[in-house]
């Protein structure tokens, strides 16, 4: 018997949305604790089966639409569940009595209910367990009725002929055009010669985007695949993102802690996970390039100061100029490469030492290390100090 709501699901694969449902409880006939919880692309069940319940008194049978969970024989859940699960991807585990079952969804998407169930049972010859108080007597044949059950709809045989709406229904599921029905409402409105152009700038990028023209089913079909993996990789971006701030974190206890070139690697190991949204800037949102370019900037500052505690001259003044090419007025930038020139003291690493400082001393005029820096530097070859 197919169940209605799974047949709707099987046609509504809801991709877009993202599921997040806290443990919850749920009422199902003689489960007293049954609770449940689901997340975009599975489904958790968790209700007691006993104390001194082992793994092999355990049998649960996982198909793609249907559970059933016995103990000792007696069914503690049986029917068809709220959507569709890959069992091979489905697992389940006892935890101190209790079980917890973890579906995995066929479709990412959300279940309104996690079970059909009608009531626990007993296979037959098996007794119900024990409650230490005697069973109610049982309603004669002459007692009210139980309220009549939802009824369930038979099942589909969609290929069997007849005039059934739903069937019909069905049909014109079947040969709907997805793809040109979208294509009709993103091209209501507009003309052939409606095209416009938008540009978009900033941060070293620029990007063309045509808007307001006429698109074809390719198009919007295109459109709907890219939206679909954009989802993707901002969740991609947004883990580089968060692991970059870490490392950067574990860069400056390291330092702190007296370990430059430990603290070094984390810096630049920081730097290399940012590379991925550095060639996505375009697709990236203003708020996720300010804040990117903002920890990019302090990585490579931070691995200056560490190349600098480590005499890596060379390091320290590749690490300071990136910083400069994308911030020339940095301040700590300035003074690590003006820093790592005077240590270094080659062919011309005194003139650029002074360019820095003068540059530095400009934007803060009191800044004494600069100062002393400036004044500690030898004699220019006109024969003075510049100053």
């Amino acid at each position: 018997e197919t169940d209605p709501y799974c047949v709707y699901m099987s046609h509504h694969n809801l991709d877009a949305i993202t599921v997040h449902q806290a443990r919850q409880p749920f009422d199902v006939p003689g489960l007293d604790d049954f609770e449940w919880a689901q997340e975009t692309d599975t489904a958790s069940f968790f209700f007691s089966v006993g104390a001194g319940v082992r793994g092999r008194d355990l049998l649960v049978r996982m198909l793609p639409t249907t559970l059933c969970v016995r103990c000792h024989g007696r069914i503690l859940l049986d029917g068809p569940l709220g959507g569709t699960i890959a069992p091979e991807e489905s697992e389940w585990e006892l935890v101190d009595g209790s079980l917890h079952l973890t579906l995995r969804k066929a479709q990412q998407c959300e279940w309104r209910i996690p079970i059909r169930q009608t009531t626990a049972t007993t296979t037959p010859g098996t007794a119900p367990a024990a409650t230490g108080a005697s069973a109610p007597s049982r309603p004669s044949s002459s007692a009210t009725a139980p309220p009549p059950q939802p009824r369930r709809l038979p099942a589909l045989d969609r290929s069997a002929g007849g005039s059934s709406v739903l069937r019909d229904a069905y049909r014109a599921w079947d040969r709907f055009d997805e793809a040109g029905a979208l294509a009709a409402v993103e091209n209501e409105g507009k003309s052939e010669d409606s095209i416009g152009v938008t540009l978009r700038a900033g941060g070293g990028t620029a990007a063309l985007q045509c808007t307001d023209y006429v698109k074809d089913t390719e198009e919007v079909e295109l459109d709907e695949e890219l939206g679909r993996k954009r989802s993707s990789l901002q969740a991609t971006l947004n883990a580089r993102l968060a692991q970059a701030a870490e490392l950067k974190a574990q860069g400056n206890r390291l330092l702190s802690d007296g370990q430059p070139r430990a603290a070094l690697e984390r810096y630049l190991e920081g730097e290399g996970a940012l590379c991925a949204l550095e060639h996505a800037r375009v697709l990236c949102s203003a708020h996720m390039v300010g804040t990117t370019d903002a920890l990019l900037t302090d990585l490579r500052a931070n691995a200056a100061q560490a190349a600098l505690k480590l005499g890596d001259w060379d390091a320290a003044i590749e690490t300071a100029t990136a910083v400069l090419e994308a911030v020339p007025t940095h301040a700590k930038a300035l003074y690590r490469r003006a820093s790592a020139h005077a240590s270094r003291d080659g062919d011309g690493d005194a003139s650029r030492a002074r360019a820095d400082l003068r540059a530095l001393l400009k934007v803060q005029p009191s800044n004494g290390a600069a100062s002393r820096l400036l004044d500690s530097l030898p004699a220019d070859s006109r024969g003075g100090i510049m100053v």
